[in-house]
């Protein structure tokens, strides 16, 4: 008996030829993925689609980059409300790999955290300099709770720190970006 169709017995090649041929198009590091944030709605579909090459980790980490760079763009001043930030935010990662968008993020993310756990030392040296006229309880109750609070702070900072340096490291990216941070927006 003959197929209806004579060329059904090709149809099994012709898929894997396909599936095989559709593989090779696109990066095939999903860091090296080009993010489309023309616009809110851009960037929202390309996020849920990456939502399926990404890993949670990593998409974790492009929202904590993209948080920083939210940050940067409102630390520089040139744009208010919420808007006109996320515009600002977006026109900075549309049409870049998620691994520059990492490295820019999570670049400005270390050098804020790297600038707080600097301060609390320098304050928790300063303060350890510090003391109470005898007697005055109020005031050494007040510098120990001073104490234990920058020092809660500190070893916040501190693991903020070390989770930011693992997130670039497992990007490949350079840990200690001092020299070459990116610039602001």
């Amino acid at each position: 008996m003959r197929p209806i169709f004579p060329c059904a017995r090709f149809g099994p090649l012709i898929a894997a030829l396909l599936c095989l041929g559709l593989s090779g198009c696109g990066p095939k590091d999903p860091l090296d993925a080009k993010i489309d944030a023309a616009d809110s709605v851009s960037f929202n579909m390309w996020r849920s689609h990456a939502a399926g090459r990404l890993t949670s980790q990593q998409l974790g980490d492009l929202d904590h980059a993209i948080q920083g760079i939210r940050f940067r763009v409102m630390s520089v001043g040139q744009t208010t409300g919420s808007e006109e930030i996320e515009a600002a935010t977006l026109k900075i990662v549309d049409g870049r790999s998620v691994r520059e968008v990492l490295r820019t993020g999570l670049g400005w993310s270390l050098q804020l955290a790297e600038a707080e756990r600097a301060v609390l030392e320098d304050s928790l040296r300063k303060n350890a300099q510090m003391t109470t006229r005898p007697g005055d309880t109020a005031s050494a109750n007040y510098l120990s709770d001073l104490h234990e609070r920058q020092v809660a702070r500190l070893e916040a900072a501190t693991e903020e720190v070390a989770r930011i340096r693992a997130s670039l490291a497992a990007a490949g990216l350079p840990t200690h970006p001092a020299g070459s941070m990116p610039r602001s927006p």
